[in-house]
């Protein structure tokens, strides 16, 4: 598994400020649907319930933005209209792209199915000692290009594999709330989970989970925004999993050996 290590602070803010600027369309993302208020509190009167999956479009509005914390992801509210309700929802739950179809998408590659197409053919690199992985120098890598920019490459190796997901516009908490969603990912994210802000090490049945988060220090000051998740566990064998930002996407690896 590869790690890029390069980090900048403006795209560090440009990735954390998307959710508190979004303008335009958008996607609901909640389970259980989001709450449309009266105003931009939660607190405030329900006009109505916007289901998983409705489609949107934010409103611009004049009031300073105000920010809740649900989860462990700081959200903000944002006017929108929907069923001819014009009210407040929390931006925490929006995705850019159309979120997993529950019943179908068990898999990455299946949402990059459901989203997109595939922007040519993938693209095979392997050594002469593949195909039997008798050899322990034997692997492939497998590349795939998709239409909205996003990308899947794929390790297969000596009694070890990885994935690498490429996710233009999405910021670290979406690909939280995303993976959230997808079975592929339920050893690393359960579906009660909050964003993880700390490191930590915990428990799950007998299996021990060791997460580390990497903030961005600017000017000898530790920003309170997180850029980089790290965990580590093996219950049978020992798996790792990154997330991290670069380049204005998000990307995601996620494989494990013997």
């Amino acid at each position: 598994m590869f790690m890029r290590k390069f980090f900048l602070l403006p795209l560090l803010v440009l990735s954390l400020g998307i959710a508190a600027q979004q303008a335009g369309v958008m996607y609901v993302a909640a389970r259980s649907g989001l709450s449309i208020r009266e105003k931009p509190d939660a607190s405030s009167k329900v006009l109505d319930k916007i289901p998983y999956g409705t489609k949107i479009t934010l409103i611009s509005d004049t009031l300073e933005l105000k920010n809740l914390t649900t989860e462990g992801i700081v959200g903000y509210w944002q006017k929108v209209k929907y069923n001819t309700k014009t009210g407040y929802i929390l931006d925490s739950y929006l995705f850019p792209w159309p979120p997993p179809k529950l019943a179908t998408v068990k898999e990455m590659k299946n949402y990059f199915s459901q989203v997109t197409l595939p922007f040519g053919s993938k693209l095979v690199v392997k050594n002469s000692t593949i195909n039997n992985y008798v050899e322990m120098d034997g692997w492939e890598i497998t590349k795939q290009l998709y239409k909205n920019g996003a990308e899947w490459h794929h390790y297969s190796g000596y009694e070890a594999g990885s994935d690498a997901y490429f996710l233009p516009q999405f910021t670290m908490e979406q690909g939280f709330l995303l993976l959230r969603l997808i079975p592929e990912f339920k050893d690393v994210f359960g579906e009660k989970d909050e964003f993880p802000t700390e490191n930590k090490t915990y428990k799950k049945g007998d299996v021990e989970y060791t997460v580390t988060v990497y903030k961005q220090v600017w000017e000898g000051q530790v920003a309170p925004y997180v850029d980089r998740i790290h965990i580590e566990f093996s219950p049978d064998a020992s798996y790792e999993f990154d997330m991290y930002i670069i380049d204005g996407e998000l990307v995601i690896t996620f494989g494990g050996g013997v």
